[in-house]
């Protein structure tokens, strides 16, 4: 009787490992893999966390400041504080790692309308300084932290400059949870950047185009990808918060700290899809 008691036990015991055994490897199979140091993956119609790894670590964010900038002039915008067709002029920025449209085109002179897409379709950190200058020349970036706090990001978000780049060695830094939070923000406030942030190739007003720095877009790797917004700087990596839609549902994907560009776009697609499969 013991005997047979030993060997239901056994029989058990078998069984219970086999399950948690399938348990685990299901649990390992359902998770991607990606090279991002932060990442977090939202369905934004369900307000729905579908993925997240070092979500609430701060790093630096580089040009991915830009969107908390977009915000502010589309504010500006509305509130008729800034009109798109106001003409601003660039100035030089003093910055190896600074994308400039003046030094691509060596036109100084641009409507609000087209240094808008400057800063979001080529990263244009001087598009974004004169945007931001003509809000608020003195006080935008306090507006930029004001706006933060606002939303309800951590204090482990500080915007330094409205393009991302470092002022005084001061860094732009934020959370994969944080720029969620903008980017949320950001889309239901003024959907209409999507227009923007769409397009693979923009025409200036003076006939000078510019490409986007979205590879994943521009190589049309994800259907229904219409945005968002890529970071680039030695300390933050290659960054990328990505949005699409397919079949009414829309993903946003945040990747922070990837290694290079073919690791940011291989990031983005797979924490896209893997959202789109959720």
């Amino acid at each position: 009787m013991k005997k047979q008691t030993l060997v239901l036990v056994l029989a058990c015991l078998t069984i219970v490992a086999i399950l948690v055994f399938i348990f685990f490897m299901k649990d390992t199979r359902a998770k991607p893999l990606f090279e991002a140091t932060s990442a977090l993956v939202v369905d934004a119609k369900e307000d729905k966390t579908l993925l997240s790894q070092n979500e609430n670590k701060a790093v630096p964010i580089a040009s991915l400041t830009k969107l908390m900038t977009t915000y502010l002039i589309l504010e500006a915008v509305h509130t008729k504080k800034l009109a798109w067709d106001e003409m601003l002029s660039l100035r030089y920025l003093d910055d190896p790692q600074a994308v400039s449209l003046y030094a691509k085109t060596g036109v100084k002179y641009y409507t609000a309308q087209d240094l808008f897409a400057a800063m979001l379709i080529m990263s244009a950190n001087d598009a974004a300084e004169a945007l931001a200058s003509q809000v608020d020349e003195k006080n935008f970036v306090d507006k930029m932290n004001a706006k933060a706090h606002e939303f309800g990001m951590s204090d482990k978000t500080h915007f330094s400059s409205a393009s991302g780049l470092n002022e005084a060695g001061d860094i732009s830094v934020s959370t994969a949870a944080d720029l969620m939070i903008l980017t949320k923000r950001l889309l239901k406030d003024y959907p209409e950047v999507l227009e923007t942030t769409s397009r693979s190739e923009y025409v200036m007003q003076k006939g000078d185009s510019i490409q986007t720095t979205n590879k994943v877009l521009a190589d049309g790797l994800v259907q229904g990808m219409d945005g968002l917004k890529t970071g680039y700087t030695d300390q933050a990596g290659y960054c990328l918060i990505a949005t699409a839609v397919q079949n009414g549902k829309r993903i946003i994907s945040i990747s922070l700290g990837s290694k290079n560009e073919k690791e940011r776009m291989s990031d983005a697609q797979t924490l896209i899809d893997f959202g789109f499969s959720k």
